[in-house]
């Protein structure tokens, strides 16, 4: 009998060995099934999350750059900063010196937690109004429905119009045939000229209907004005220095562009030498980085929490494949009196535990899809996936997980001595 003979024949009776018992099967690769299942769900998941944030963020484009007067705190207490609004003066002598800023576009916000719009008899509160020139909905990719678009005039003489995003112009109950119609937020009247295309809800952010307030979050929620209307509603300084976006040629590669933006914006402010920077600079290109950062440290975690569950799987197998050898101590006897070689029990006992595992690792996988597919869809509305790498590491370390537990067990049965084997009760 030559080794692959030798080899189908101990697989062959591992596998019936297994077979003979499958409750305790199952439940021996529960562990394995629960482990590999929680680290593809979470893969899923996270490949999902990261997907559509991704998408959001793409949508403004990799040649985009945010720029305002905000500092971090941290910066406070490294160095000595000196405050400087970001107003329209620095932005014109920006636009001067750079020709290749195609397109700037200020935002601000009008905070207050009291702003109640009501539309006939609906009333909803909000918590702040977005104010935006007629750039701003195109360079954040906000597409309308229906309507318009806010107009340099509109800007220039304050009117007060209203652009709402799908969710709050519905709990409001305003469509299509609403546009031109007056409504008040804060006791100031407004005409509806738009709506925007619906979104879908923001990532672990509240669900329509969970409460009050719930229209608020995410672009469905959003509640454009033109850039400096309903100046009554803000606070003073509100609109002296916005927050900016300002849209480079596509041509200029994004690090140089990032890199001469940082430079003129420094000279332009006085910015000396080792002086800390009194703006904040970013593009998207560093938030699609520090997104994918985010994501490889949920991988790492969902590694670590899998680790664990296998190494409870692990011993559970050990623990089983211990009886089980108990349990055939005479078989064990008998297939040695009839010529079975140590090695040919070793490879029998790791055979089993390794297919145990593997097993489980199959049935998690399976699970792990199913569940990951469900979730990604129910709480993100966009669709995940699971990298190769996962997919092997399901099936490869389940594998090394039975060998390494299986090991044990095997060579006690592989070590037995045939004559008292034969002789245990």
């Amino acid at each position: 009998m030559n080794a692959w003979t030798r080899f189908q024949e101990t697989f062959r009776t591992a596998v019936q060995s297994i077979g003979s018992h499958p409750l305790r099967s199952v439940l021996t690769t529960l562990g394995i099934i629960i482990g590999v299942a929680s680290v593809i769900t979470v893969v899923n998941m996270t490949t999902a999350l990261e997907g559509r944030i991704m998408a959001d963020v793409k949508q403004e484009g990799t040649h985009t750059f945010f720029i305002s007067s905000w500092v971090p705190y941290s910066r406070f207490k490294t160095a000595k900063v000196r405050r400087m609004p970001m107003d329209f003066q620095t932005i014109r002598e920006m636009r001067e010196i750079m020709p290749q800023i195609l397109l700037a576009s200020p935002q601000t916000n009008i905070f207050s937690p009291q702003m109640a719009v009501k539309a006939g008899s609906i009333t909803r509160r909000v918590t702040y109004l977005t104010c935006v020139d007629e750039n701003g909905l195109d360079l954040s990719n906000r597409e309308l429905e229906c309507g318009r678009n806010f107009t340099a005039t509109d800007r220039t003489t304050r009117a007060p119009l209203a652009i709402l995003g799908a969710q709050i112009a519905e709990d409001l109950g305003l469509g299509p045939g609403s546009l031109g119609k007056h409504f008040t937020v804060a006791g100031q009247t407004v005409e509806l000229v738009g709506i925007l295309k619906k979104h879908g809800e923001i990532p672990f952010m509240p669900a329509e209907g969970e409460d009050e307030d719930s229209a608020m979050w995410g672009p469905d929620g959003m509640f454009f004005v033109p850039f400096g209307a309903l100046r009554e509603l803000a606070r003073p300084g509100t609109f002296d220095s916005p927050f900016w976006r300002l849209q480079v040629d596509a041509r200029m590669p994004v690090k140089e562009a990032e890199a001469t933006l940082r430079q003129n914006l420094r000279r332009i402010r006085g910015l000396r030498g080792d002086d800390a920077d009194n703006f904040m600079l970013e593009s998207n290109e560093k938030a699609v980085a520090q997104i994918e950062k985010i994501g490889h440290t949920l991988m790492m975690a969902s590694g670590a929490m899998v680790g664990i569950s296998l190494l409870v799987g692990g011993i559970g197998v050990m623990n089983i494949m211990l009886v089980s050898v108990t349990e055939r101590t005479r078989e064990i006897g008998v297939r040695k009196a009839l010529g079975a070689r140590r090695r040919n029990i070793l490879y029998q006992f790791l055979i089993e535990a390794t297919l145990l595992c593997v097993a489980g690792g199959i049935i998690g996988t399976a699970l792990g899809m199913l569940l990951g597919t469900i979730l990604a869809q129910v709480l993100m509305n966009h669709l995940g996936g699971v990298p190769a790498w996962a997919f092997l590491s399901a099936l490869l370390v389940p594998a090394g997980v039975g060998v390494l537990f299986g090991l044990y067990p095997a060579n006690k049965a592989a070590r037995m001595d045939p004559i008292e084997a034969l002789r245990y009760e």
